[in-house]
């Protein structure tokens, strides 16, 4: 049984553990994070025993179970930057996106996926569903959230790619982000009401497709896949602006200027920029001193001040 295993593994008591899993769902602490469009994403983090337990059943048993190729999220080697490049080649592109997407798995799709693609007993099922769900359903915050979906998209997954492969269509998912692409026009013109219509199908989610933010890209102009430029020429860019915003803040880290809260976002983007598009970082390096953008990469903190020596 996991509950004994994970007991003799960490030290904990069966009867501790048998409490986590009842309790799982009180063991959070819930906070707003601003989005783009000025609206608030409510992220669930959970305690630190009960986020430990998670990351140990997603390393245990979700990513041990098939993920798509075509997953490009949440897995090792994968990132932005290759889910971009999977796109390049291509002149047309349509971005679909998924509303709330973590809670449209629900505790009951994880229990079925598991009892049917595992070998699980009922009370190990039962463990993993309780542990990994808060108020019934996945959350944004829980670190067992993207290994979970993963595993649960890959039929999809497979079904989008096998449709897609008959029409000469690359398709990635990157989480909730969707991207189908063509070198050919008109190609893209039945996607729309395919993958609406194998979400409403999918068995193991509540997938639904947000309508507003469905796009048709195509390479005469800038093309934006995951947060990533793709030019007309088929590079791969951050784009002058985020490149302009970089640029502020660095110098405002430098002066001594930059608001505590705004060092995260600068750590988040330089690594971005150097998985995307390094030679923007190099260049970052030679101005600022490669000292000075390592200690912004390597902060310990959200919440830590630092200054530039």
């Amino acid at each position: 049984m996991l509950r004994e295993v994970l007991a003799a593994k960490s030290g904990m008591s069966l009867s501790r553990i048998e409490r986590l899993q009842c309790n799982a769902s009180k063991m959070y602490k819930t906070y707003p994070i601003p989005k783009r469009d000025g609206s608030d994403r409510m992220i669930s983090q959970p305690t630190p025993e009960l986020k430990a337990v998670q990351r140990w059943l997603a390393r245990g048993i979700f990513q041990r179970l098939p993920v798509s190729a075509c997953a490009t999220a949440y897995k090792k080697g994968a990132s932005i930057r290759k889910n971009a490049e999977a796109h390049v080649a291509s002149s047309f592109t349509i971005h679909l996106d998924f509303k709330d997407f973590f809670p449209s798995f629900s505790h009951g799709h994880v229990s079925r996926f598991l009892s049917e693609a595992t070998r699980l007993s009922q009370e190990d099922i039962l463990f993993c569903s309780d542990i990994v769900s808060r108020h019934g359903c996945l959350t944004i915050g829980a670190p067992s959230s993207p290994s979970v979906t993963n595993a649960l998209m890959y039929s999809f997954d497979v079904s989008v790619e096998r449709w897609c492969m008959k029409r000469g269509l690359i398709y990635t998912r990157y989480a909730d982000d969707i991207n189908i692409s063509s070198k050919c026009p008109g190609a893209l013109r039945e996607v729309e009401d395919f993958v609406r219509d194998a979400s409403g199908a999918f068995e193991y989610a509540n997938l639904v497709i947000n309508e507003r933010k469905t796009a048709y890209l195509s390479r005469k102009y800038r093309r934006s896949i995951t947060g990533v430029n793709v030019t007309p020429e088929g590079r791969l860019s951050i784009g002058r602006d985020r490149k302009r915003e970089i640029k502020s803040l660095v110098h405002q880290c430098v002066m001594g200027t930059l608001q505590v809260d705004m060092l995260w976002r600068l750590g988040g983007l330089i690594a971005f920029s150097s998985d995307v598009e390094p030679h923007f970082v190099d260049a970052l390096k030679n101005k600022y001193g490669a000292d000075v953008i390592e200690k912004i990469l390597h902060q310990k903190t959200p919440r830590g001040a630092w200054v530039a020596d």
